[in-house]
């Protein structure tokens, strides 16, 4: 029926406590981002910048449209804080941030904080829509501010994602 594990056994049962009970395996920050332009994953990476300016160490970012969803799924059980920016894609969510979101409610993930960015030039509807998703799971903190891109993030936005920084690194 499975293995049997005569080693380690205390890395098993820490992995199964964590798992088990949707605690976060460590204090670090996963933004995710479908981006289709780049822009979106340029905000990503400068927000990621910014993090780093503010001591986080532990931050990780992942391309939702070249990294499985799998490994993605696992990321967001293991890290404490999740961001998600996603352009807007037909008046909704980018499909493979969409396809994400909806894994990790499937899986039942809860006890997160989360940090949202959406991006989209006629109707940013994106993040709306990601918040939906979210406030269904199980105790979901979603920091403010949500920044709402038009395109491209411009130089009169940049406090708005410094305060998004500021919130992520207060709450960890």
């Amino acid at each position: 029926h499975g293995p049997i594990w005569r080693e380690n056994i205390g890395w098993f049962l820490d992995k199964y406590m964590h798992w088990s009970s949707y605690t976060p395996e460590e204090s670090a920050v996963m933004i995710a981002y479908g981006s289709v332009y780049g822009n979106t994953e340029a905000a990503a990476f400068l927000l990621a910048s910014r993090l780093a300016e503010r001591g986080v160490r532990n931050v990780l970012l992942y391309d939702v449209s070249v990294t499985h969803p799998s490994l993605l799924v696992a990321e967001a059980f293991r890290c404490s804080h999740l961001i998600f920016a996603s352009a807007t894609y037909n008046a909704g969510i980018f499909p493979c941030m969409e396809t994400l979101l909806l894994e990790l409610k499937a899986h039942s993930l809860k006890n997160r904080t989360v940090g949202l960015l959406d991006n989209g030039t006629w109707a940013a509807t994106a993040g709306n829509q990601m918040r939906t998703v979210l406030e269904s799971m199980q105790n979901m903190t979603i920091l403010e501010p949500v920044i709402h891109i038009k395109s491209a993030l411009t130089e009169a936005q940049l406090p708005e994602l410094d305060a998004l920084a500021d919130a992520v690194a207060a709450s960890l």
